[in-house]
């Protein structure tokens, strides 16, 4: 058996220094976080699936017509995303002490909360939210 016996102003002087590395990282642990959960909406929604992991719900055929069509007349293959625009303006940062996911685009964030009643994608679910928690850790250095 060990015993160790840590005096009132050493156990004081370890919690200030625990403050300090856990202050000083938080930041960039917050954008290693808030990266993580982005690439997993990305990759996500990219393999048709919703936030629930499940199959996106299919387009209606008026619709799936017409992009067929745009598709055709710009020379490219019918898939998921049309334009790309809404994908590349999804972004990461970090407000205050938090770690934020976020459109750069007002048109592009309408055209995704309008999506997302039908076909839900912008968020994280329990999955998504462990590997956030962990690339924070990770992103501590603890």
């Amino acid at each position: 058996m060990i015993k160790v016996r840590i005096n009132e102003g050493e156990l004081k002087s370890i919690a200030k220094s625990f403050k300090k590395l856990i202050t000083r990282n938080h930041k960039k642990a917050m954008l290693k976080a808030a990266a993580t959960g982005l690439n997993r909406i990305q990759k996500r929604t990219s393999m048709s699936l919703d936030i629930n992991e499940q199959p996106f719900r299919p387009l209606s055929e008026g619709y799936q017509a017409y992009r067929f069509k745009r598709r055709n007349q710009m020379g490219k293959k019918s898939t998921l995303i049309f334009s790309g625009r809404m994908r590349k303006s999804m972004q990461f940062s970090t407000r205050g002490q938090d770690g934020i996911i976020y459109f750069d685009s007002r048109r592009e964030a309408e055209k995704a909360a309008m999506n997302s009643k039908i076909r839900p994608f912008f968020g994280l679910n329990r999955g998504d939210e462990r590997a956030v928690r962990q690339a924070y850790f990770e992103g501590l250095r603890l």
